[in-house]
């Protein structure tokens, strides 16, 4: 018998080929489906003595996000993928640590994390290397507002403008594009040229954030804000992949960190 030649036969070689190679209208409907968000929660403490860990950085392997944890070994991520994935926690000092977990879709999860310490032994030297998050801010944000390269928010600045929406507190910059308000966020661009806009990597709390949107960091979590719109400009720790520059947004450290910000330079234009 001859194979059929008409728009039958056709139809008929079509869901051959589909069914032969495995696609299905499913699983193509599958792929559509956005993936739903997590917000994760927790705390870093030592796993001998049950004390909180301050500057840790908490990291989830799978989707890119993280955090730093607070003077009371807190931390949280607001927004990451829902599902399964690792938690990696380093810190000087001690060991990394991974976590498997579960994320629920559009809940919050909750998880104590520890970290077995570990001694450094030189000569029969003891050394212990400590430095506290504060101390980590206020050192490099001032070494680099000093430089003069990129554009700094201090919390005084960020309290005099009092913005409605992060990205308000950029809107204006040259070179910063701030779009349409869209669902609660505006998306963020840095002007090259004639060419369309380039979309910088966001920092919080010196944690590198894929896929994050400035706007996603609530206004009134904001310490300190730093902006470089290119790669010339850009430090070396706030560099990523691409050339368009990055914004590193610094959260408020707990009750020290009006202290930190009372110990910032003086600003040359207040009376």
């Amino acid at each position: 018998m001859r194979p059929q030649s008409g728009p039958s036969g056709r139809l008929a070689v079509l869901a051959a080929g589909v069914t032969l190679f495995g696609y299905a209208p499913a699983l193509v409907a599958q792929d559509e489906t956005p993936r739903r968000s997590a917000t994760l929660v927790g705390q870093v403490v030592n796993a001998t003595t049950g004390r909180a860990v301050d500057g840790a950085v908490v990291s989830l392997i799978g989707s890119g996000f993280g955090a730093i944890t607070d003077s009371l070994g807190n931390f949280r991520v607001p927004q990451t993928w829902a599902g399964t994935d690792t938690i990696e926690v380093r810190f000087i000092g001690y060991e990394p640590s991974r976590t498997e977990i579960e994320l629920a879709p559009d809940e919050t999860s909750r998880i104590t994390l520890l970290l077995s310490q570990t001694v450094v032994r030189v000569a029969d030297l003891v050394v212990e290397v400590r430095q506290t998050r504060k101390a980590q801010k206020l050192q490099g944000f001032i070494e680099r507002m000093e430089k003069g390269f990129g554009t700094f928010f201090t919390p005084r600045d960020i309290r005099t403008r009092n913005p409605r929406l992060t990205s308000d507190l950029i809107r204006g910059i040259p070179g910063v594009r701030v779009g349409r308000i869209e669902h609660g966020r505006a998306p963020v661009s840095f002007a090259r040229g004639s060419l369309p806009g380039c979309r910088p990597a966001i920092y919080l709390d010196g944690v590198h954030q894929a896929g994050l949107e400035v706007d996603d960091i609530p206004a009134e979590d904001l310490g300190a804000v730093e902006v470089y719109k290119g790669i010339t400009d850009t430090p070396m720790e706030f560099m990523r992949t691409n050339d368009c520059g990055a914004i590193v947004i610094w959260t408020p450290d707990g009750p020290d960190f009006m202290d930190w910000a009372y110990e910032l330079p003086p600003d040359p234009f207040d009376d």
